[in-house]
């Protein structure tokens, strides 16, 4: 259906810019390439996004090496690295915050963590329920 709507005109009066609709679109030709079905398919699934294609697509579809080398596309996504570790601005680190001692309820409540570390003062077998 939203072939149908593209008005064949507008297409060619200057470059095309490619969103994820465009991208979308060409990828629900019959012709479009099987990478570019899967990567579209992956898209779908919520997997990974369009803006991504050039990294996270394998093989990566010939319909992005035709559009970005095309001057009749413009081509505004710049590839990013999946693996590149971000580190934090500078200054920006911070040490853990201690962990929090757990108030008591009650004095009754007796378990392993309200046991003290000598083991002379550990509860004796008696059962506790």
């Amino acid at each position: 259906m939203r072939v149908a709507r593209i008005d064949i005109d507008e297409l060619f009066d200057g470059p095309t810019e490619v969103t994820e609709e465009f991208i979308s679109m060409v990828a629900g030709m019959d012709s479009a390439s099987p990478a570019l079905k899967v990567y579209a398919e992956r898209v779908g699934n919520g997997a990974c996004r369009w803006c991504d294609i050039e990294s996270s697509a394998d093989p990566v579809p010939p319909e992005v090496t035709e559009m970005k080398s095309s001057p009749l596309f413009i081509w505004n996504w710049t590839p990013e690295s999946p693996h590149t570790p971000t580190s934090p601005p500078a200054g920006s680190w911070l040490p853990p915050e201690p962990p929090t001692r757990r108030s008591r309820s009650s004095e009754t409540v007796v378990g392993p963590s309200d046991w003290p570390d000598e083991f002379k003062e550990h509860p004796d077998d008696r059962r506790w329920y």
